[in-house]
């Protein structure tokens, strides 16, 4: 018996078209959906190295910045330590008002004292003391070849330069000072009038020369 197919040429290839085209779009809808889950999990897996690497970079600045700081700290400590040090070895307290005293008593009327600075120096005398003088406190024993000093520094405003001499005069003048150098005296204005501003310095002499 021979079956007849009564269905047109065209019909079957526009079926067989058909399930192609459906088999393309499924194919495609699965490489879709598959590169979305792929996104998805690369774009987790790139959040959670990068939040890794933020953490490090954070506990590596913490890390620098608390060395920096133990260090800042420890700079301190050792600056605070070479200040008790030097003031432990000053056993010659000076009193800094019979200083300005001084000071004032030497001032006369056409001069201002505008700052005064008094700053402890240490310093130690060499081993070959025969040709150098070794410095000690008047009223220290010679314990060792360190020594402190007190420097001394004037900033003021005179009426002239020759007011700056006669200061600087009295200064050389004055059982309390000594080494007495003048730093700078430039004319200036002051409001309406002509002034001369001056800085001096010099040693307080609380301590003797020995050879």
């Amino acid at each position: 018996m021979k079956e007849i197919d009564f269905l047109p040429e065209w019909y079957k290839q526009g079926r067989i078209a058909r399930v192609k085209h459906r088999e393309f779009y499924i194919t495609m809808s699965l490489v879709i959906f598959f590169m979305g889950i792929w996104s998805v999990y690369a774009n987790g897996r790139v959040a959670i190295v990068k939040a890794r690497n933020e953490a490090l970079q954070k506990a590596r600045i913490e890390k620098v910045l608390s060395e920096a700081e133990y260090d800042s700290a420890e700079r301190k400590y050792q600056q605070l330590e070479i200040e008790q040090k030097m003031l432990d070895s000053v056993k010659s307290r000076i009193t800094v008002s019979n200083v300005i005293a001084e000071l004032t008593h030497l001032l006369d009327s056409g001069v201002v004292m505008k700052k005064l600075s008094i700053k402890a120096e240490e310093f130690s005398a060499p081993n070959n003391e025969s040709e150098v003088e070794a410095v000690s406190f008047a009223d220290q024993a010679e314990e060792s070849n360190k020594s402190i000093r007190f420097k001394i520094t004037i900033n003021g405003l005179a009426s002239d330069a020759s007011e700056v001499a006669k200061m600087v005069n009295k200064l050389e003048q004055s059982d309390y000072f000594f080494q007495v150098v003048p730093g700078y005296s430039r004319n200036t204005t002051t409001g309406q009038y002509h002034a001369s501003e001056f800085e001096i310095m010099c040693y307080l002499s609380n301590y003797r020369l020995e050879s």
